[in-house]
């Protein structure tokens, strides 16, 4: 304060004054005042110069600075509030007022609580409308009346179609024995928790299986994913014979990296498991069907000379994968086929087991997905569809695949008993 004073006088012309260099003090007054100052923001008309207010302390929160202050005139009440909701009006700031006085050169601040007030025109206090237009049941109607009045034609016409779909009470009221009827008779119809689990359970997209099984062996019948008299089909004797790898392709229409290992693992042992070699053949027959496109699926016989397996193998795989569309029908009159999502996940489901059957009940998804061509994800799926669970690799598994492909990947196992996940790849036929 003496610094802007010394400033002031030397920018005055020259004239100097009793008070030149001194200070003003300033202090802060705590102690309690008859006479309290309000700083005050009206919301609506402001009242004339000369009222005055009262200013009274509210009680129900003696524990605050809560206060309301009043004045009337004639025809108006003011009545205001540094609080609502049980909450201040203002958090993180307090306004003060300061009194300076020029004799003592003084400045003293006291604590002003800010209100808010509002005006009541007291002729219209106790009048019926304002009762009726304070209730927050009637807020609605009245405004859907001052839409009617004079609202655009838009808001009219949603006005309209609202009161039309209103619900009458009343009525519904009188109806409530006719609607619970109606209800228990749809409920006694509807099947239980227990019939919807077993529904389920049989629409799951994966060959038979015994959910008591002891071990990952007995979990699936792999019978039904290649029974024997179908297996006897499948030339396996002749891709036994067949010493060199180029030739193994006259037998088998895909080669992929699982396929062909797995075909030299056996090929390679003195006396060949031809059964796990017709396996393994068949699970090729079934990657070649998956990546045949709609256009040769469209037509059962071309899609059977595609597979490049015998008729009655490639007859199997077809009956059992691809859906005919009802209504339609190809020019030769021929009906016509698709693989719809729940066939599709049907064929992967058992590419997976017989996957797993061939390499002792574990996969490696990251492997599978670069073998096959699908996302990681994708094939994640599939495999907890089949009941694989999905873990950590170990330290043996670690040191044969390399340090950073151990740290990004996982091993798929089948254990017993087989537990699947709640949601299914069945998708919409």
């Amino acid at each position: 304060m003496g610094t802007k004073r010394k400033q002031a006088e030397a920018s005055g012309n020259g004239a100097t004054s009793d008070t030149t260099g001194q200070e003003v003090s300033i202090s802060i007054d705590r102690t309690p005042a008859n006479i309290q100052p309000v700083l005050a923001t009206f919301l609506a008309a402001v009242p004339p110069v000369a009222s005055s207010f009262s200013t009274y302390r509210y009680i129900a929160n003696s524990k605050n600075d809560d206060c309301i202050v009043v004045s009337e005139t004639d025809k108006v009440e003011y009545v205001g509030q540094n609080f609502e909701n049980g909450k201040p009006l203002i958090n993180g700031c307090r306004y003060m007022i300061g009194v300076y006085d020029p004799e003592k050169d003084t400045v003293v601040f006291r604590q002003a609580p800010y209100v808010r007030v509002n005006t009541v025109i007291k002729s219209l206090k106790n009048s019926r409308g304002v009762a009726e237009r304070t209730n927050p049941s009637q807020i609605p109607q009245a405004r859907n009346d001052l839409g009617v009045e004079f609202g655009s034609k838009k808001q009219k016409a949603g006005i309209r179609a609202e009161e039309r779909n209103r619900i009458n009470m009343d009525n519904v009221r009188n109806d409530m024995s006719v609607i619970g009827a109606s209800i228990e008779q749809r409920a006694s119809t509807m099947p239980s928790e227990e019939e919807i689990a077993k529904e389920n359970e049989k629409a799951r997209p994966v060959p038979k299986y015994d959910p008591d099984a002891k071990t990952a062996a007995e979990i699936y019948d792999m019978e039904d994913v290649l029974s024997k008299s179908n297996a006897a089909f499948i030339n396996a004797s002749a891709l036994a014979k067949a010493t060199d790898p180029e030739e193994h392709r006259k037998y088998v229409p895909v080669r992929t990296e699982f396929v062909a290992k797995k075909i030299e693992q056996i090929i390679g042992q003195k006396k060949p498991d031809l059964a796990l070699l017709r396996r393994v053949m068949y699970l090729a027959y079934l990657i070649r069907f998956v990546n045949i496109g709609s256009k040769v699926i469209q037509n059962r016989e071309s899609c059977i000379r595609s597979l490049c397996c015998s008729p009655e193998i490639a007859t199997v795989i077809f009956d059992k994968f691809a859906d005919c569309v009802a209504g339609t029908a190809n020019p030769d009159g021929s009906p016509v086929y698709k693989k719809t999502p729940a066939s599709e996940s049907r064929l992967m489901c058992h590419i997976f087991v017989l996957m797993l059957s061939l390499n002792n009940w574990i996969l490696f998804p990251a492997d599978v997905a670069a073998d096959l061509g699908l996302p990681i994800r994708e094939t994640n799926r599939y495999l907890e569809s089949v009941g694989c669970k999905l873990e950590p690799i170990s330290s043996s598994d670690a040191a044969s695949k390399g340090r950073k492909a151990a740290a990004a990947s996982k091993k798929a196992v089948l254990k017993a008993p087989v537990k699947f996940p709640k949601a299914n790849l069945r998708g919409k036929k």
